[in-house]
């Protein structure tokens, strides 16, 4: 029995001066440690992928950023002058800002890039001071990666950064930079071999015992002693640099390594495909280092002051540390939050319930994955993670259902859990990745996945009658967010890479519809409007069959990945991760409240902007949750979503099911006549549409 309601649905926003702070997780990809030399209780540690650059006064007990000035900054390297270590310049191989420098020891930092004119000149991979005025970097990090990182070569300062010149070896891609202690400066190519030079780079010479092929990752050197980490294996001179012997790993990823003891022994760590290895010279061999964070596990960040170890590997996770030479780790008391993230579950009846799902790895086998699922429910002061060992791409719940989640996750398919990830069943062989799950709200057994098979690679539309047990291909096409039509779940919208697909059965077919050619990344909708975002940074509103640019002023080409539609607030994300940007292109989050008549800027004071996924942005109904790209959750503070709308208390169905949320919606009768109605959403999940009386 339906109830018949007169009412009018009047809906107020107002906006104030708003601002964010980081509820978690803790974790992410931290590429880079370094240890202050005179006081090794400062830790600075670098994220890759836009994290920022922290810094910790407490031998890694807490953390704070240093660069929330710089959003987006990825710190590839960190590196303190020798002389002064309140000197300390950061490198940007991303390209975004090329060079910052602090001269208080990280409390700020200027932009130092001039005479860095292209994008791959500010693709910094690596720094060493000479001395205090003079400096060298190096640039590029993967010439053939997507998208690609080729760098230009070396570039020099005589003025302590303040501007830079070529320095020779132009077009090549060199990932490392070192020097010894009489001024000699080392540069590791990407398939070029070391080169070394004595003239402040007028000539380079290639290194006759480093071979000319691989990839040269790290060079670091310690008084007399220098190692090479190389894919040809880690590479060890006690002669500063003048002869090199190999000393294994041949044919390891070798992506990180340092130098740990000299002192009796020299003790280096190594990173590769099977885990952290140590090489003990005494001993003459490597050994892996025990520990369950080890097995199969990258390790990206690495170093070591000689008693404390800290490293960070390929999963998104917290820093570990070790405080007798490897042989026992622990994770860190606390990490910066660095966490990049997929897509963000806020439970409608407790906001202090969050999950979230989270990148692990690329790996196409997941042997080097962990959980990927973040949970809290204190709001963000305590976090789990929890889930299959997968690299997590979206999280959806079933409307009807708050235990039962879908995760698509990269190379593993899909999983289903029916009580909140205590258990969790995957649906999917490996190697397929699933970027999209929808399920319905009037039949929870019917699912829809966009997938990708990686050995084609094949992308489809595949639905589930039976919840997931068994899917039947509907669709072959690139598929990066699909959306059911509230008030008629029949009805179904699909953003694909050439336009909007749409499905009037249910998803058993789907035909193109709207905005063909289009690369269409995101969705949202508001009565018989639907919003769709693109990959150039474009907004369209379809309406009344119609497409309408309602773009605002955010600079392009930038992908709108997230799209939330609250009342008559509409919040897009962007998107400018893995788009080597050049600083100009920075994610950011926008708000109108009149269809794109107008719109602002909300982003703020946001350290981390990239809006990575597609459904990342989320509301208690006052605040915004936003998931991002290296900055983990960021809360609002005086977004102020106030809406005056009825409260519902005394409306209930025959059920007794309270009303949490109503959609305002017209139409026309049998007769041709208007009619209005409202979607009745209860605490449940379910939804009932409910005529207004005329």
């Amino acid at each position: 029995m339906k109830l018949l309601l007169t009412f009018i649905l009047i809906v107020s926003f107002s906006c104030h001066a708003q601002n964010w702070s980081q509820i978690g997780p803790e974790g992410g990809y931290f590429k880079e440690f370094t240890i202050d030399p005179s006081d090794n209780t400062i830790i600075y540690a670098g994220s890759d992928d836009g994290g920022g650059i922290w810094k910790s006064t407490d031998s890694g007990a807490s953390w704070n950023i240093t660069t929330a000035n710089f959003p987006n900054m990825t710190g590839w390297r960190v590196v303190i002058d020798d002389n002064n270590s309140n000197v300390v310049y950061g490198c940007d191989v991303y390209g975004r800002y090329g060079i910052l420098k602090s001269t208080d020891g990280g409390t700020s930092w200027t932009v130092n890039n001039i005479g860095l004119n292209s994008a791959y000149d500010k693709m910094v991979s690596g720094l060493v001071a000479k001395t205090s005025d003079t400096l060298f970097i190096s640039t590029g990090e993967n010439a053939t990666s997507t998208p690609m990182r080729p760098g230009n070569g070396m570039f020099k300062s005589y003025n302590g950064g303040v501007s830079w010149s070529p320095a020779g070896l132009q077009g090549e891609t060199i990932p490392a930079v070192g020097k010894n202690d009489f001024g000699t400066i080392f540069a590791g190519t990407e398939g070029a071999g070391t080169f070394y030079t004595n003239d402040n780079g007028n000539n380079w010479i290639v290194h006759p015992d480093i071979p000319q092929t691989g990839v040269v990752h790290e060079i670091q050197t310690i008084g007399n002693v220098m190692i090479v980490a190389s894919s040809e294996g880690i590479f060890l001179s006690g002669d500063w640099g003048i002869t090199f012997t190999n000393i294994g790993l041949v044919g390891e990823f070798n992506f990180d390594a340092c130098i740990h003891t000299l002192a009796s022994d020299v003790v280096i760590f190594s990173s590769t495909l099977s885990g952290l290895q140590r090489y003990s010279q005494n001993a003459g061999t490597w050994v892996p280092v025990a520990g369950t964070y080890f097995t199969d596990q990258i390790i990206i960040g690495l170093a070591s002051d000689g008693s404390n170890i800290y490293c960070s590997g390929f999963s998104n996770s917290p820093i570990e540390i070790s405080n007798d030479g490897g042989t026992t780790w622990n994770q860190a008391t606390s990490s910066p939050i660095a966490t990049e993230l997929t897509d963000v579950y806020l439970d409608p009846s407790n906001n202090n319930h969050i999950m979230c799902s989270l990148l692990g790895s690329y790996n196409l086998n997941g042997d080097y994955d962990r959980e990927a699922v973040y949970e809290t429910t204190d709001g963000g002061t305590n976090w789990a993670r929890i889930g299959p060992d997968a690299h997590g791409l979206c999280l959806t719940v079933t409307p009807s259902n708050d235990q039962e989640f879908y995760l698509g996750s990269f190379a593993q398919g899909v999983y289903k859990t029916t009580d909140g990830f205590n258990t969790f069943t995957q649906l999917s062989n490996n190697g397929v990745g699933v970027v999209e799950v929808i399920v319905s709200a009037s039949n929870p057994d019917v699912v829809l996945i966009s997938e990708i098979d990686w050995s084609g690679p094949t992308p489809s539309i595949k639905r589930s009658d039976d919840g997931g047990n068994t899917f039947n291909t509907v669709a072959s096409t690139v598929t990066n967010q699909m959306l059911f039509y509230p008030a008629n779940n029949d009805t179904i919208y699909a953003a694909t890479s050439s336009g909007v697909l749409r499905s009037t059965d249910n998803g058993l077919n789907f035909t193109n519809w709207q905005l063909s050619g289009e690369n269409c990344l995101s969705l949202g909708i508001r009565n018989n409007d639907l919003f769709v975002g693109t990959a150039d940074g474009k907004l369209f509103k379809v309406s009344n069959g119609s497409a309408q640019d309602i773009s605002g002023s955010w600079g392009t080409p930038v992908e709108i990945k997230s799209i939330l539609v609250e009342g008559q607030d509409l919040f897009v994300g962007l998107n400018g991760a893995e788009k080597d940007t050049s600083m100009e292109l920075q994610g950011s989050i926008w708000r109108t409240n009149d269809d794109g008549t107008s719109w602002n800027n909300v982003t703020t004071d946001m350290t981390s902007t990239n809006i990575y996924g597609n459904n990342n942005i989320k509301s208690d109904g006052t605040e915004l949750y936003v998931g991002t790209y290296g900055g983990g959750i960021f809360k609002s503070t005086g977004m102020n979503l106030t809406a005056s709308i009825p409260e519902w208390s005394d409306v209930f169905n025959t059920e007794h099911k309270k009303v949490i949320k109503t959609v305002d919606l017209m139409g026309r009768d049998t007769k041709g006549e208007t009619e209005s109605f409202v979607i009745l959403i209860y605490e449940d999940g379910t939804s009932e549409k409910v005529f207004k009386q005329k």
